[in-house]
């Protein structure tokens, strides 16, 4: 008897192919994953014993890297080129299975049971995670393949309709999975099903899996670490986990397979995001832990003359806004304004009574939930003053961040007494903090905003919005009055 395999795949070319992982990796590294893919899944065919030959779309020159008889696809749609190279092979063979590239789980006990499986069926499949299929074989030429829509997550249903209709017998193998997303590289790095995306920051993904467990993705870094980015997180994370108030972090992994970025992986930990109306309390405890635990010896970055410091990292994405296309006079004439007032304020001041802080503080850095309440994402801590995180904490660019809060007078003050129990606090550098992180909140959103016109991969529909409005006018005045007036003496 003879039995052939179908190799079905498109020859992998930059910006070809792989086209759903687009904002997540880049052209290079979605050629290297298809390349791998091929080649790990050819090695699986070659010890099967079974003969092969690689049915291609594409530039052939693409495959040089493979030494295997190639035959073009042809067909307009994918069911007519998978149904045209089925009827071809079987011309020639007794048995035939086509499979897909991009798959995992193809191993030489599933290529065994599918032609073992052609014996008493008509046709044999192995569903695909995605509602789709990754391996289809025959005895003979059946068309279960025309008005069928593929690319949809019932293509598998309809395609076992179809069989049903005419009285085929289909006999299903084991489960697949497509690596067309980005959970499914997720998927294949962790080595389990158990995967859920909890959220993205504006420079990394968040995946829970296995229930307690957090995989932590870096896209980039603020502190131009570039790819130690995720490095300097892990050893921070590391260093505060005797405060007991940080998640416990267990691995970093900087050479993956499939995610083809650093990741690390940390505990998960239940509980809510921190409430404005309810929960300043234990921030302030919280924050006040971090505060006040002592580090020595760190590789934690130390700001020496931290006003200085952000002063140039505002005017540095201020310039990337002014120097754009969408700069706006009037947006521009605020901005101006708040740079002349923090100017007027000094930038030279000298660090005093450094310690750990988070810089980047909003209500979902806090894992709220009662006494196992914790301060989550480490991506910029460094050494440097209490209040520039109190402050970063309390402005409205940080409160309505995420939320629709904008903290009072009074509010501001009860959380001052409150952490006060604490720690003591400087309150007139604290007032000038306030209009520095106010300054930097807005800056920062308009170097995004530029960004944001342009392609970025991670882009975020409620983040555009709230760039948006805190780059609008009304918003701006109300940031002056209570901020950068002259004669403004309150907290």
């Amino acid at each position: 008897m003879k039995r052939k395999i179908i190799f079905f795949t498109k020859a992998p070319a930059l910006n070809y192919g792989k086209s759903r992982l687009k904002n997540f990796l880049s052209a290079e590294e979605r050629y290297k994953l298809s390349k791998f893919l091929i080649e790990d899944n050819l090695k699986v065919l070659k010890q099967s014993g079974y003969d092969f030959v690689i049915y291609y779309s594409g530039a052939i020159e693409n495959l040089n890297f493979i030494d295997y008889e190639k035959i073009p696809q042809r067909g307009k749609s994918l069911g007519d080129k998978m149904f045209n190279a089925i009827k071809d092979e079987l011309t020639q063979n007794d048995e035939v299975i086509l499979l897909g590239s991009d798959l995992r789980g193809i191993t030489t006990t599933l290529i065994e049971d599918a032609f073992n499986g052609l014996a008493h069926s008509d046709c044999v499949i192995s569903p695909a995670k995605d509602g789709g299929y990754g391996l289809i074989g025959f005895k003979k030429p059946i068309d279960l393949f025309s008005e069928i829509e593929y690319s949809r997550s019932d293509v598998l249903e309809n395609t076992l309709k179809k069989a049903n209709s005419i009285n085929i017998s289909v006999m299903r193998l084991d489960e697949v999975r497509d690596i067309d997303e980005t959970i499914d590289l997720i998927r294949e790095e962790l080595q389990t099903d158990d995967v859920e995306l909890l959220g993205n920051g504006e420079y990394n993904l968040n995946y829970k899996f296995n229930q307690n467990f957090v995989c932590r993705i870096n896209l980039g870094s603020q502190l131009n670490l570039g790819s130690e980015q995720l490095s300097y997180e892990y050893q921070a994370l590391k260093l505060l986990e005797p405060s007991g108030v940080t998640p416990r972090v267990h691995y970093l992994k900087k050479d993956s397979k499939y995610i083809q970025k650093d990741f690390l992986v940390m505990d998960y930990l239940p509980g809510m995001a921190l409430d404005y109306e309810t929960d300043m309390d234990i921030a302030a405890y919280l924050l006040s832990t971090i505060h006040n635990f002592k580090v020595s010896n760190s590789n934690l970055i130390c700001v020496d003359k931290p006003f200085k410091a952000m002063f140039e990292e505002c005017s540095q994405m201020y310039s990337v806004y002014k120097n754009s296309e969408i700069y706006n006079p009037s947006v521009g004439q605020y901005i101006d304004s708040f740079f002349d007032f923090v100017k007027s304020l000094g930038v030279e001041s000298e660090i005093s009574n450094p310690c750990v802080i988070n810089t980047e503080l909003n209500n979902r850095n806090f894992i709220i939930n009662g006494a196992n309440s914790y301060v989550i994402d480490w991506e910029k801590p460094i050494i440097g003053e209490a209040e520039q995180d109190i402050a970063h904490f309390l402005v409205p660019t940080t409160t309505n961040w995420k939320t629709n809060k904008i903290l009072s007078e009074d509010e501001i003050n009860n959380f001052i007494s409150a952490y006060e129990k604490y720690r003591p606090i400087d309150r007139q550098k604290l007032k000038k903090y306030f209009a520095f992180n106010c300054l930097r909140g807005v800056t920062w959103c308009s170097m995004a905003k530029v960004e944001y016109e342009n392609e970025r991969a991670l882009s975020n529909k409620d983040t555009y919005e709230k760039i948006n409005l805190f780059l609008s006018e009304p918003y701006l005045e109300m940031l002056f009055k209570r901020f950068y007036e002259v004669n403004n003496e309150k907290i």
